[in-house]
């Protein structure tokens, strides 16, 4: 698997991988079953992981409780990783694809 897209499983309390991304990412999420809350969040230069936020005002902390996919822009690598949380027993399919022409890096 390239380090700029990752893919899997995640339940409750738990966190993906943490994928590379560079230019324009795609976040996707599916909750597969049960209920429970997802975070998308990025790794800062102190190593602190937090929320990315968005929506017209991009100060809304982009957590969801159902399927969701949004586009981001990232101007150089920055690590990405989603976060479930809370709920019950839920399982959340999720994808992270970066920017095509580094998915092969």
């Amino acid at each position: 698997m390239s380090n700029y897209k990752g893919y899997g499983t995640v339940t409750t309390d738990t966190s993906t991988d943490d994928i590379a991304c560079r230019g324009w990412a795609t976040l996707s999420a599916h909750l597969d079953s049960g209920s429970g809350t997802w975070t998308w969040e990025f790794k800062g230069a102190d190593g602190v992981w937090r929320t990315i936020y968005g929506g017209s005002d991009f100060v809304t902390a982009q957590s969801f409780t159902a399927t969701n996919m949004i586009n981001v822009f990232f101007g150089s690598d920055v690590r990405v990783r989603g976060t479930g949380s809370s709920g019950s027993s839920p399982v959340w399919d999720w994808q992270i694809m970066s920017n095509p022409n580094n998915r092969d890096a």
